[in-house]
């Protein structure tokens, strides 16, 4: 077998995995539905699933820790606003919520004066996008670059083995 034939043939199944492959991994996200004294959330993955059993701290606009909670085994967590003078109106309260697993949602909640506002209700899941969601000439210069590295290691490799082969003259 040649040389060439050789370098042609392991170009050949190198090839197929040097580039963009589809992802297999997931964001998260929420879903809201709010009634006049109670926020309900519905927290999943991109793909669908639940975030069951995540854990969940919500902070007053003040700063203290208002509630620690988990999500129950479909994702939902719920929790009521104390009642609020016409000044704490329009406060950002914060929610966070970790799966433990890496998969953290961080967002923040503004009730508005519930005369002229009704209840809100979100029939999409928001949040933050997959893991891996890279624009194409990212995936393609991620494939180039694995590419060169490998046939890179492989031209060192092999002018090291020459390098070791030849005999060492001796005086």
């Amino acid at each position: 077998m040649s040389r060439a034939f050789a370098l042609w043939l392991l170009v050949m199944l190198v090839l197929p995995f040097g580039g963009p492959a589809p992802a297999l991994a997931h964001g998260a996200g929420w879903q809201i539905d709010s009634s006049a004294k109670t926020i309900l959330y519905r927290f999943g993955y991109t793909d669908g699933s639940a975030m069951a059993f995540a854990e969940v701290v919500v902070t007053s606009p003040d700063g203290k820790t208002w509630q620690k909670a988990r999500t129950d085994r479909t994702g939902h967590f719920a929790f009521g606003l104390p009642p609020q003078s016409a000044d704490q109106i329009d406060l950002e309260w914060q929610i966070k919520v970790a799966d433990g697993m890496g998969h953290i949602v961080q967002l923040s909640y503004v009730p508005t004066a519930k005369d002229d506002a009704p209840p809100h209700t979100q029939t999409g899941l928001s949040g933050t996008a997959d893991l891996v969601d890279l624009p194409i000439w990212v995936e393609i210069l991620f494939g180039f670059s694995l590419l060169a590295n490998l046939f890179g290691g492989l031209f060192l490799w092999r002018k090291r083995a020459a390098q070791n082969a030849t005999p060492t003259p001796s005086a």
